[in-house]
């Protein structure tokens, strides 16, 4: 190795900006004690065998609409109530949080997580910031996916797409009318992780 390169490795390794990286304090999990989630515990509770779903509130319907105007009939789908589903989970306390881990068990179609560092209030709904970092993102596969926080947080809120369950479509009374019910994405397990105070 070349003597020049070496001792431009040394001085980063050694120098203000080496020593800076050194010393970084390092990050840690919150443990599974410190969360709770109402409509899903099983995404806090730390056990790798339990998987949280997405509750659904909606359905979609396909079938042949005649229009006002036109001989021909179209095949159409309409949705009753919505393909919006979400979760909400809090920690004990205001906490800065560097980044998050989703740990999913089935694909989660348009992914997006908000943040609030407040307590429950009259506007607390509207003072919920989004988290930029992979917002809508379509989440397939198994392997964790990190999200960027780097903010204080109490609430964290992910919303995701309720995906059609073609296992269990029904017929209706209509020839090509079909009743499609609606399944939550699942979650195995979503961690948090904070700098540790020196």
């Amino acid at each position: 190795m070349n003597i020049r390169v070496f001792g431009i490795i040394l001085s980063l390794l050694f120098g203000p900006m080496g020593c800076a990286m050194l010393q970084e304090v390092p990050l840690v999990e919150i443990p599974a004690s410190r969360l709770s989630c109402a409509q899903n515990p099983e995404m806090v509770d730390g056990n790798w065998s339990t998987v949280g779903t997405f509750a659904v509130k909606g359905s979609i319907k396909k079938e042949y609409v005649t229009k006002l105007g036109y001989a021909e009939r179209l095949y159409q789908s309409r949705l009753k109530g919505s393909l919006k589903t979400e979760t909400l989970i809090k920690l004990d306390a205001p906490t800065y949080i560097k980044y998050i881990e989703v740990h999913p068990a089935s694909t989660i179609p348009n992914l997006a997580l908000d943040t609030n560092a407040e307590e429950k209030s009259p506007k607390w709904i509207l003072s919920f910031t989004a988290v930029e970092d992979k917002r809508y993102q379509k989440v397939e596969g198994t392997l964790p996916v990190r999200f960027q926080i780097e903010r204080e947080v109490l609430y964290l809120r992910l919303t995701a797409n309720a995906m059609e369950d073609v296992d269990n479509v029904s017929h209706g009374k209509e020839i090509g009318e079909l009743q499609i019910p609606l399944k939550g994405a699942s979650i195995r397990e979503v961690k948090f992780f904070e700098r540790q105070s020196p």
